[in-house]
């Protein structure tokens, strides 16, 4: 059967010569992999629509609920192309991609985490403070999974500043550009913010490999 789903495009790999698998959190069935055909070839009219932080409208052709799905159609609803434009900012959307993908159980949908998603790359297009945009967003990925930071500190004891819990708990409620104004963070450092994070990011899965990658460019130590 032929099914039309919205997908967030997390991550791709070859699959042959020229088919690739695409990580997708989709509208209606969650986190999905799926087969594109053809679709490294340079004049694969699918290849754009199924590259990393990219919102598309697929085709998906599946013969029975235990197969892999195969895109046989697509169109891009949100390129995301100031993002990926700016070197900085599409690092920090394909960290988005990656902890998105480790954080999300498979045929899992929430429409939470896929409107959570978008409006991320949306506000790293545009924030004057990306990095916050990014500790936001994994604060209320955290807390949608399951794993919230926040309640975590309320909870046990810390080797956080309690004055710095208090800023995580401020940009845990701000959204939007909200995250740009919040006046008692001025003086504070966004890295610290961020390094507290994921160092709890990274008690549940590996090192994401885009956070080593920012690390070696020395983008937030």
């Amino acid at each position: 059967m032929y099914y039309n789903i919205k997908a967030l495009i997390l991550n791709t790999k070859l699959a042959s010569e020229a088919d690739k698998i695409i990580t997708a959190y989709t509208d209606k069935w969650g986190k999905i992999y799926a087969i594109v055909p053809s679709a490294k070839k340079i004049v694969a009219k699918l290849n754009a629509a199924t590259e990393p932080i990219t919102e598309s409208e697929l085709i998906v052709y599946q013969n029975s609920q235990y197969s892999r799905p195969t895109v046989t159609g697509a169109k891009i609803l949100n390129n995301n192309t100031s993002v990926k434009q700016d070197f900085h900012r599409n690092l920090l959307a394909f960290y988005v991609c990656e902890i998105s993908d480790k954080f999300a159980p498979m045929h899992l949908p929430s429409i939470k985490k896929y409107e959570l998603i978008t409006r991320t790359w949306d506000l790293l297009a545009t924030s004057r403070t990306p990095l916050r945009v990014l500790t936001a967003f994994s604060l209320r990925l955290l807390k949608i999974s399951g794993y919230s930071m926040v309640d975590y500190l309320k909870r046990n004891y810390s080797n956080i500043k309690k004055e710095d819990i208090l800023y995580l708990k401020k940009i845990a409620n701000c959204s939007g550009d909200s995250l740009d104004i919040i006046e008692e963070f001025e003086n504070n450092d966004d890295k610290v913010m961020w390094n507290y994070v994921e160092s709890y990011i990274k008690t549940y899965i590996p090192q994401p490999a885009v956070g080593t990658f920012l690390k070696k460019i020395n983008y937030i130590n």
